[in-house]
């Protein structure tokens, strides 16, 4: 028997989560969310003969199709995803492009900068770093031209 004496399991309100660990849990679902939107949207993982022109476009692209997450997760981002970009980079023989803006939830409050990285061959990797991370001034939006 329970303390109440019916037999049966009482449930207590559960403490409430700690608001950083709160916020670090959110960020991690934002990532998720936009990672599964990027790779929705460029068809999966990247080819492996892109080069940094093939990036570019690509990058372009995901900007596309992002209504349904600004709905459904009440997110907002500035500048629009995918954001600002210093341009395709040649890194170990290959090349690479990463992308950053900031997140913001329904009320307004910055979840964080949001880093997308696209390479030849892999998957799009999406991650949220805490609100105070730094986004160069000297990157530009990847809609303009290079």
């Amino acid at each position: 028997m329970d303390a109440n004496g019916t037999g049966r399991r009482t449930h207590h309100a559960r403490e409430p989560m700690d608001p950083a660990l709160n916020l670090e849990a959110r960020r991690l679902f934002v990532s998720a969310a936009l990672t599964t939107h990027a790779v929705r949207s460029l068809g999966g993982r990247l080819s492996a003969e892109g080069d940094a022109g093939d990036l570019l476009a690509r990058a372009r692209r995901l900007g596309e199709g992002m209504d349904p997450v600004h709905r459904r997760y009440r997110l907002s981002f500035d500048p629009p995803y995918p954001g600002l970009t210093a341009g395709p980079e040649a890194v170990g023989g290959g090349s690479r492009i990463v992308l950053a803006c900031r997140a913001f939830d329904g009320e307004g409050r910055q979840l964080g900068v949001v880093f997308t990285t696209l390479i030849p061959g892999r998957l799009p990797q999406v991650s949220v770093a805490p609100a105070g991370a730094g986004v160069p001034e000297d990157w530009r939006s990847v809609a303009e031209p290079s």
